[in-house]
């Protein structure tokens, strides 16, 4: 019935028959070629992370929640945080800076010392993996591995 519906084009059948069919594994076949991952508008414009609300009380610590990040010309970029834990929810948003050299994506950062009194900028890098054009996965740096999806433009 799922894959019926997919021939339909019922879109959340297609993302649901995408997950079931393994498009998430790594060594997974894409339609999406090395030649538009090295475009340097593949960023361009707003992606989304999300971990959805746990059926219980998180345990102290425990987080889930939203992120936004708007890739934007000149090296640009604004961030958009939502996070709710066991004692409620905040928000926070930023402005950024990013290189973009692919496959590597650079992202600023701040770091703080040892001693927490010092903070120093620094730049992450980021190997990135498209697995469609609006789906993509950051590896080997200090970032969740989840997958990012690309929000619609508006």
């Amino acid at each position: 019935a799922i894959r019926r519906a997919c021939r339909a084009g019922h879109k959340l059948a297609r993302i649901y028959d995408l997950v079931l069919g393994g498009a998430l594994m790594l060594g997974a076949p894409s339609a999406f070629s090395t030649a538009d991952a090295a475009s340097r508008d593949v960023l361009m414009g707003c992606w989304e992370q999300a971990s959805h609300a746990p059926l219980v009380k998180p345990q102290q610590g425990e987080e889930w929640g939203s992120r936004s990040w708007c890739f934007r010309t000149r090296g640009r970029m604004a961030s958009f945080n939502f996070a709710c834990g066991r004692d409620g929810c905040d928000g926070w948003d930023g402005a950024w800076r990013y290189r973009w050299r692919p496959p590597i994506l650079s992202l600023s950062d701040v770091e703080t010392s040892a001693d927490g009194k010092g903070q120093s900028k620094v730049w992450r890098r980021c190997r990135v993996q498209f697995l469609t054009k609006d789906w993509m996965q950051l590896q080997d740096c200090e970032q969740s591995s989840e997958p990012w999806i690309r929000k619609p433009s508006r």
